[in-house]
């Protein structure tokens, strides 16, 4: 036998390493939305806290408007709004710490998938079960208290996307200065409150001064739970009835909006995310 060893060029082997990191993008989110779902599987603490308290707590928040039109379509928006800031915001900024602490997400980044694969797979789960809870709150809303069949599902959709997409990528951000997931409690706070400000979210609409109502309208939440009142409804919050085409119509304004904090939120998160972990 000879004793010499072969060696593989790394410049020759780079453009194919490069081109693998490029394939089945959409099977490698997959397999990520499986381990995340497995890891929460396993953890019934977490379980708990992200699955089924949030969603005993929403049911009980609109249990109160039962045959309540108006009212009870505004408080599901609300309370949609609260889901999504503490599951999709606040629980991922927790996930994106761990996983980058126990070096999980440096060894997914040495593999195939490219970094943002790496980083959408990482919120799949948490965003399939925001989506899956507003899921099961409607089915509550119209099997149980009686409210009206949304008159645009196409437009909610949307704004759901739109909505855990801001959501997630400002989790990306905000994890480069949250050292473990238990410091997630304090890095959030400050963004947790500032997302529930909007009027429709945690205050009720026509609370505040007009003026004042009217610029918080533009945080995040402002378009997302107006968007969502207008599609159930078909009618604007003056009263004007619309159509299928006249909520989409009224809600473009709504998704321009969305559409300048979604590429905030993804530049932030591409700008500032961290990769290896933090030591102190």
């Amino acid at each position: 036998m000879s004793g010499t060893m072969t060696t593989q060029d790394p410049t020759t082997t780079a453009p194919a390493a490069r081109g693998d990191r490029g394939r089945k993008p959409f099977w490698q989110v997959v397999a990520m939305l499986k381990m995340e779902s497995l890891a929460l599987r396993r953890n019934w603490t977490s379980t708990v806290m992200s699955v089924v308290t949030p969603l005993l707590i929403a049911l009980l928040l609109v249990s109160e408007h039962a045959g309540q039109t108006v009212p009870g379509v505004r408080r599901v928006a609300s309370v949609t709004t609260l889901i999504m800031v503490f599951l999709v915001h606040h629980h991922l900024t927790t996930v994106y710490a761990a996983r980058r602490q126990e070096l999980v997400l440096k060894r997914l980044r040495a593999g195939l998938p490219s970094d943002r694969t790496i980083l959408i797979g990482t919120a799949t789960s948490t965003v399939v079960i925001f989506l899956v809870q507003f899921v099961l709150l409607a089915l509550y809303a119209l099997l149980v208290l009686d409210l009206p069949l949304p008159r645009n599902p196409l437009v909610m959709a949307l704004a759901l996307l739109f909505g855990s997409a801001i959501m997630a990528a400002f989790s990306a951000a905000l994890s480069a200065i949250t050292r473990t997931s238990e410091a997630a409690m304090l890095t959030t706070m400050p963004t947790v409150v500032i997302f529930l400000a909007t009027p429709g979210a945690l205050l009720p609409l026509d609370v505040l001064p007009e003026s004042l109502e009217r610029a918080l309208w533009f945080l995040p939440n402002g378009p997302f739970t107006e968007v969502m009142r207008v599609g159930w409804l078909g009618r604007t919050d003056e009263g004007q009835t619309l159509g299928f085409a006249g909520t989409i119509v009224e809600t473009l304004p709504s998704f321009g909006v969305l559409l300048v904090w979604l590429v905030v939120s993804v530049f932030l998160a591409g700008r500032y995310f961290r990769w290896e972990p933090r030591h102190g």
